[in-house]
């Protein structure tokens, strides 16, 4: 074999690798492999415009749902849609706004829902957001407590009449990090700055881990709700990082590996809230969450008393 022969063969059997490669992890990954219609019923989707939350809008939309798209910029809201329309004409879209970092314009969205939309089917906890430097919301709590746990812990509640009344599932957007979080009720609401030895935003990690104890006491509650982490997603939820170019060679391999797209990462919501169902045995009380749509078991021992301590906590939060 000659030497110029060699040299093309070598990169084209490496990319062929690398592609059955990335391939394959999208295959483990899953997909919803439902396309029946969903037409008549109504999903609210927080976060809708962007990312995860505008992915799951366009999926249910195709399928022929209405879908509330709770955004907190009306016009990016607007343009979430026509980019929707040229991909599917199916479905209504129904922009509301909403900024999960104000009681206020949580409250305010709440009244039109009642007042106009009642009787819908499911409501899907999506919107959140990860920062490195100190952002309060309204009411002054540091962001990854005020927005990603405890405005949609006050949405859910404003709504709870009207989710048990339509039997309404509750789909609740986690991650795996929350297996390394922790409850810090000395500190619940504060800014705390990251150690030297810290490699993962524990701020964003401790928010993950109170959604799913969230998501445990709607259970126990009798909600028929649903938790789930859609993996390390390429969307822009980190752009307050502001990575480098070189970030990007870095971590290529990591992107390779387990780095999904918006669309694929949203098969995991699209399932909890169109069929995944909770057992006995496999249940958010019991520790169990989608991910690669399909049940999955937490690494936490969650804890009964933290469980029902963050709830007081929060109930006190949105009650001040």
């Amino acid at each position: 074999m000659s030497a110029s022969l060699l040299y093309l063969l070598v990169p084209v059997g490496v990319g062929a690798g690398l592609y059955i490669i990335r391939k394959l992890r999208e295959w483990q990954w899953g997909w919803v492999r439902s396309n029946s219609s969903v037409r008549g019923k109504v999903y609210i989707i927080t976060g809708a415009n962007t990312g995860l939350g505008f992915e799951t809008a366009q999926a249910l939309a195709a399928r022929q749902a209405t879908v509330i798209m709770a955004c907190r910029s009306m016009e990016r809201a607007g343009e979430a849609i026509r980019r929707i329309r040229q991909h599917t004409p199916e479905g209504e879209l129904i922009p509301l706004e909403l900024d999960l970092a104000s009681f206020e314009s949580i409250r305010g969205f709440c009244e039109k829902v009642k007042s106009h939309h009642p009787s819908f089917d499911c409501l899907i906890n999506n919107a959140g957001l990860a920062v490195q430097r100190p952002q309060y919301t309204h009411e002054n709590h540091e962001v990854h407590y005020g927005v990603n746990h405890l405005g949609h812990f006050l949405l859910v509640d404003l709504l709870k009449d009207n989710i048990r009344a339509n039997g309404a599932r509750v789909v609740v957007v986690s991650s795996k990090m929350h297996e390394r979080g922790r409850i810090d009720f000395e500190h619940l609401g504060q800014w705390m700055e990251r150690g030297p030895r810290d490699r993962t935003n524990n701020l964003y990690n401790n928010s993950k881990l109170m959604n799913f104890y969230f998501a445990r006491e709607l259970y126990k509650q009798g909600y028929n709700v649903h938790v789930l982490c859609p993996g390390l997603c390429h969307t822009d939820f980190f752009r307050d990082y502001n990575p480098k170019w070189y970030h990007y060679v870095l971590f290529s391999p990591i992107v390779l590996l387990f780095l999904r797209s918006a669309r694929q990462g949203a098969q995991n919501i699209v399932h909890c809230a169109t069929d995944n169902v909770n057992t006995d045995e496999k249940n958010p009380l019991t520790g169990y969450f989608v991910t690669n749509v399909q049940q999955t078991k937490s690494k936490i021992k969650f804890d009964e008393e933290t469980s029902e301590r963050l709830w007081k906590e929060s109930l006190k939060a949105i009650s001040d």
